[in-house]
């Protein structure tokens, strides 16, 4: 065996079972057959190992085989709040890249704020000509549902029994107008929530839109 030049700690597990329980620890790679873990001990002294240590992986480490060639490097161990600002930071790339991904979809769809108000605009417009089809639908069926009403006020008058049908028709055309003002209400709605969801799109548009 070579002699180590001055400084160097060599520390080799004779036991087998040292060298299985590095090559088990999660984590940490595997020795080749005849390597060995490098590290820089707290002390500044280089440590050859068969069995890394929690300061080997702290301070970071090399695999070395039995010709002494590094076959692989590792970095120092993070500390605690190196991780967390690592995870912010990979957080915060993902964020940004999501953001990206969002405005180049919004860009293929509108070059420019305006045409994304006049989207907004068409599509109010639809909703607001659906209403006022629902309101002239209802006028003209309570004009008729009136129409009945009157005719089996009479039928009472007279002494006679309203006719089943009659009552079926009253029936009917109230219904119509209860389901054409639910009708009205889920339209206002809708346009409510375009006016909403263009807002926010208009308003980032504004910003990568320069």
């Amino acid at each position: 065996m070579r002699k180590l030049s001055r400084g160097v700690v060599f520390s080799i597990a004779l036991a087998a079972s040292a060298a299985v329980c590095s090559a088990t620890v999660p984590g940490i790679r595997p020795l080749p057959p005849g390597g060995v873990y490098r590290y820089v001990n707290p002390q500044g002294n280089t440590v050859l190992t068969h069995m890394l240590p929690d300061e080997g992986v702290r301070a970071g480490y090399e695999i070395i085989d039995s010709q002494g060639r590094v076959l692989h490097r590792e970095p120092p161990a993070l500390t605690g709040e190196e991780a967390q600002a690592q995870r912010a930071a990979r957080e915060q790339a993902l964020r940004e890249a999501e953001q990206a991904r969002r405005d180049a979809e919004l860009l293929r769809m509108y070059a420019a704020p305006e045409d994304a108000e006049r989207a907004r605009d068409r599509q109010i417009s639809a909703l607001q000509l659906n209403i006022d089809y629902a309101r002239g639908n209802i006028s003209q069926t309570r004009a008729r549902l009136a129409q009945e009403i009157s005719n089996a006020a009479q039928i009472e008058r007279s002494g006679r029994p309203v006719p089943e049908n009659t009552n079926l028709v009253i029936e009917r055309y109230t219904r119509q107008i209860s389901d054409l003002e639910q009708d009205i209400a889920q339209y206002e709605r809708d346009i409510e929530q375009v006016r909403t969801s263009f807002e926010a799109i208009i308003e980032r548009l504004r910003v990568i839109v320069r």
